[in-house]
């Protein structure tokens, strides 16, 4: 449950964002089908991410449909890696009309290569804190995210909740402060940041606090 709320919030994220109608929708698997919906202003492309997130060594697939910006289009793969066994691999493409019923997606697999880099990672959907350890950042991983916030699930109540890890670059050039609904399940991060983190050998930039609202996430966006 954990992993899918956390797929789900990813989504919300890099879902930021023209008179373009996209499907949209949100679902467990490699596919869903969602209604026609017109793209706010700016929003001129519509995209299909996947995500695969691994919690304790089980993988589990989801899928966003959605508008974005032409910039989003751009986050490509994103990595995220926030310890305990959680780690979460999202890959986007973008289209417009009917292109979009032909375009695939593929994650590639993961890069289990330490690229030399760490970050305090730790992860509560239920908390507004959580138990922090270093992890080894891999791949393409070269930031570290700490977000902080709440997420409301369909008639309940909001909950506080934690993120922190490894994360790629691309996420962290469309995080912000802010809120988005993904599935039912709406996520207000009310502090996010990221930090790049230096190669070990040089000072180690700190991990950020960012306390969040990665609410129904983890795509994921963006993830993306």
């Amino acid at each position: 449950m954990e992993a899918s709320l956390a797929v789900c919030l990813l989504a919300a994220l890099l879902a930021t964002g023209s008179c373009l109608q996209c499907e949209v929708c949100a679902g467990q698997g490699t596919s869903c089908m969602g209604t026609m919906q017109t793209c706010p202003a700016g929003q001129e492309s519509c995209a299909i991410a996947r995500t695969v997130t691994t919690l304790a060594g089980v993988n589990t697939q989801s899928i966003h449909k959605h508008c974005v910006t032409s910039s989003q289009c751009k986050a490509g793969h994103v990595s995220m890696n926030f310890g305990k066994g959680m780690t979460t691999r999202t890959s986007i493409a973008c289209c417009v009309g009917d292109t979009c019923k032909a375009t695939i997606v593929i994650v590639p697999p993961a890069d289990p290569k330490p690229n030399g880099r760490s970050c305090r990672g730790c992860y509560s959907l239920t908390s507004e804190q959580c138990r922090e350890e270093t992890i080894q950042c891999t791949g393409s991983e070269t930031q570290c995210l700490d977000t902080a916030g709440t997420i409301t699930s369909a008639g309940g109540n909001p909950v506080r909740m934690v993120m922190k890890g490894c994360v790629s670059q691309s996420i962290c050039d469309h995080l912000q402060v802010g809120s988005g609904t993904v599935a039912g399940i709406r996520a207000n991060l009310t502090m996010a940041k990221c930090t790049t983190v230096s190669v070990v050998g040089a000072a180690p930039g700190p991990a950020g606090l960012l306390l969040s609202a990665l609410a129904g996430l983890l795509l994921l966006t963006l993830l993306s």
